[in-house]
Formats: C-alpha cells, sequence, structure tokens
C-alpha cells in the first residue's frame, strides 16, 4: 500500500515572513523580545524595548520639573534559545530640558541577526535625589531594591524623591550603576560610599560631637559667603548654573550649604560650600574629622587658620578653620568649573574672607507694622574692605601663584 503524497506550495510572501521569524536571511532584523512594561500609563498594550522613550522629571515634594537631570538608556542583547548568553549592548544618554522632559530615541545600533535584544533600562539621575529605575525602586531597606511596576514607554512621570542622610550610598551606587557620563555624575557619591564604608554606615547628621540648639531657632544662612556672579568672576564659567543646598545633610542653626549646579554638565563642572558654625571645640574636631575622611588630605594651612588638600578623580576639596569664630568651611569644586588645586583654594580664601557675614534666616515673616523700639533690628556689620589686592572675588594679575 503506497502513501499518496500531497503537494503544497508557499507563497513567496508566506516564505519571507518565516525567514524573519527565524532569522534564515543573511542581515536580517534582529529579533527583540516582548517589553515587560506598557506602551503608555493608559494601555495594557505592551511597549517597544527599541524605544523610543519619553516623559517627565519633577521633585516629588515641590512638582517642579528637573532640568539637567541625567537620562540614561541601556539595552542588552543575548544569544541562544533556552540556554542563552550575553551578547553585547549599547547605550545612550541625553538631559532633560527646562522643563524636565527627555526623549531617548529608537535603538539604531541593533545586534547581529544571531543575537536579540533581551532588555532595556533606563535610569534617571539628578545628584542629591534618590535615582529611578525603569525596572527596579530603591528600597534602602529591602536589599537596596524592590521590583517597579509603574513605567511606561510613553508619556513616563518620573517623581524624585530629596537624598536624606539616613540612606546608604553604598546601596545607592550600587542600584544606579551605569558608564560614560552616569558613571562620571556618581563620582562624588562613590566618595560619600567609601566614607561610609569606612565609618561602619551611612551619616545621619553632624560628624562632631551634638551641639545644643534651641527648638524653632532660626536655621544658619551661607548665602552672603558667595553668589553665581562672584563665582563666575573667579573661574570663568559661562554656562547656566543653578544654586540649591545638599541634600546630604540638613540645613540647621549651625551647618548650611550652597550647591552651584552646570545645568546639563556632569558634576566635574559644579561647586559647592559646606559651611559650619559651632563653639570653637566643636569647631576644631569638625574640622579634624574632616582632615581623617576626605580622600587624600593633605595638610597646608594656606587659608584661615588650618586648611587641606584633598581630591577624588576631577574633583577637589579644599576645607579650612577659623578658630575664632568657630567657623569651617569645605569647598569642592570640578576641574572643569575650577582649572586646579591653586584655584579653589584662593576662591576659599575669599569665602572665608566673609565668614562675618554669616548671618541665619529668618524663622518667620515679621508683623506688619513699625517693629517696638525696645528691640530694634540690627544693622548689619560693615566690615572695613580689606586692601585692594585681597578684595574678595577679585583675582591677582596675571595669575594665580602656584
Amino acid at each position: 500500500m503506497s502513501i499518496p503524497r500531497h503537494r503544497f506550495s508557499i507563497k513567496p510572501a508566506t516564505l519571507l515572513l518565516i525567514s524573519l521569524a527565524t532569522g534564515a536571511i543573511g542581515g536580517c532584523a534582529a529579533g527583540v523580545a516582548q517589553a515587560p512594561f506598557p506602551a503608555r500609563p493608559d494601555t495594557v498594550l505592551p511597549g517597544d524595548l527599541l524605544g523610543s522613550f519619553d516623559g517627565q522629571v519633577l521633585d516629588a515634594a515641590s512638582g517642579k520639573p528637573i532640568p539637567g537631570a541625567i537620562v540614561q538608556a541601556s539595552w542588552g542583547f543575548e544569544t541562544g534559545r533556552g540556554l542563552t548568553a550575553p551578547a553585547g549592548g549599547s547605550v545612550t544618554t541625553v538631559a532633560t530640558d527646562n522643563d524636565g522632559r527627555y526623549v531617548v530615541e529608537r535603538l539604531s545600533d541593533l545586534p547581529t541577526s544571531r543575537a536579540r535584544v533581551a532588555s532595556v533600562t533606563l535610569v534617571v539621575y539628578e545628584r542629591g535625589y534618590v535615582a529611578y529605575r525603569s525596572d527596579r525602586v530603591f528600597d534602602n531597606a529591602a536589599g537596596g531594591s524592590r521590583v517597579r511596576t509603574d513605567f511606561a514607554q510613553h508619556n513616563n512621570l518620573v517623581k524624585l524623591d530629596r537624598w536624606t542622610g539616613a540612606l546608604s550610598h553604598v546601596k545607592h551606587v550600587r542600584f544606579v550603576g551605569g558608564s560614560g557620563t552616569l558613571k562620571r555624575a556618581l563620582g562624588s557619591e562613590v566618595v560619600e560610599a567609601s566614607l561610609e564604608l569606612t565609618s561602619g554606615g551611612p551619616q545621619k547628621g553632624a560628624t562632631t560631637a551634638p551641639v545644643a540648639e534651641t527648638p524653632g531657632a532660626p536655621t544658619l544662612d551661607a548665602t552672603p559667603l558667595l553668589s553665581v556672579d562672584e563665582l563666575r568672576a573667579v573661574t570663568g564659567y559661562g554656562g547656566q548654573l543653578t544654586v540649591d543646598k545638599l541634600a546630604d545633610l540638613p540645613t540647621t542653626p549651625s551647618y548650611d550649604s550652597r550647591h552651584f549646579k552646570a545645568v546639563g554638565k556632569p558634576e566635574t563642572f559644579d561647586a559647592a560650600l559646606r559651611v559650619w558654625k559651632l563653639a570653637p571645640a566643636d569647631a576644631e574636631k569638625r574640622y579634624d574629622k574632616m582632615l581623617a575622611e576626605i580622600p587624600h588630605a593633605e595638610k597646608k594651612d594656606e587659608v584661615a587658620d588650618r586648611s587641606l588638600r584633598g581630591y577624588d578623580g576631577r574633583i577637589v576639596a579644599i576645607a579650612a578653620l577659623d578658630r575664632a569664630r568657630g567657623v569651617v568651611i569645605e569647598l569642592t569644586c570640578g576641574l572643569d568649573q575650577c582649572r586646579d588645586a591653586d584655584q579653589a583654594a584662593a576662591l576659599l580664601r575669599r569665602v572665608m574672607a566673609r565668614a562675618d557675614r554669616l548671618g541665619q534666616a529668618t524663622a518667620a515673616p515679621l508683623e506688619e507694622g513699625k517693629p517696638k523700639e525696645e528691640a530694634p533690628k540690627p544693622e548689619p556689620s560693615k566690615p572695613e574692605p580689606p586692601p585692594e589686592e585681597e578684595k574678595p572675588f577679585q583675582l591677582k594679575q596675571p595669575e594665580l601663584k602656584r
């Protein structure tokens, strides 16, 4: 008994579809895994791993846009079926615009036909905030992270929480990961992480002995020490700068900070001041602790009563102590803002010359009407101007002494 043979044919279009699915045609597009996230927040339709991606980055507390935040997309490729193996990847980095919006273009650097696009991860990072990842949520308690379920390919809303001193820089650096621009932006956090490892845990406040502070007392205000225009006059930087407070320690009656952030640039373009006004003995202890903790710290004693220089990569640190006033100031400056440590030291020297101008922010607005005569508001002190060559923020000509 013979089995009849059935003839059949495959149309060219069908053959092309089968070939694309199996990778049988040389030079065909690589395979793409199904995205684990939706195309938009308001749909269950799956997104596309290849992109594009867009959204907006906001401050979680104020709801204001965050310009200049780094957004990095990392694609992972793999080979094999069932038993897979990594096969490289691709990275694209952009920055948010003035409205906090970002757009990551569709992946064009596709793998070969033998590999497929297996995953994509977006990381949003801004110094002073807890970073955002499209696949994980930072959790300081739960081993560093947990699964994220609210990411969308388009119209994605990113709300960044402010960093607090109780969080772990070690866990955060591990959580962020990244490469290139993102890795460089993490530079100062790597320093904080190393200090955390040597000190046995996150710093949850001032690192010196506690200072007795009156409840409700007005906080320290370091604003008079340095302005954006004065920083530009010294360093010659022409880009856009924003001013905010550093997030590693809260502002108190004895501590304040100023962060001069270069918009859309890595942290090597930034400068920052950390300012303490303490009892003389506490100020001495604060300075000694900085001398022990700042990477590559070296005694210089070139500013005020005591001073030091340190560095980490392309970020320099200069700190000084004024015993009589109980003032300790640390200046950190990236080498794309300050040209070298000598210029940073000159800048701190001029900042320290204004230590008498340290004031306190008003705790509450004054009531309308004339102030009481028995308690008039004191006039701000007006110290005599220093000699011409020592005026704050006026560099000596033709160049700083090296």
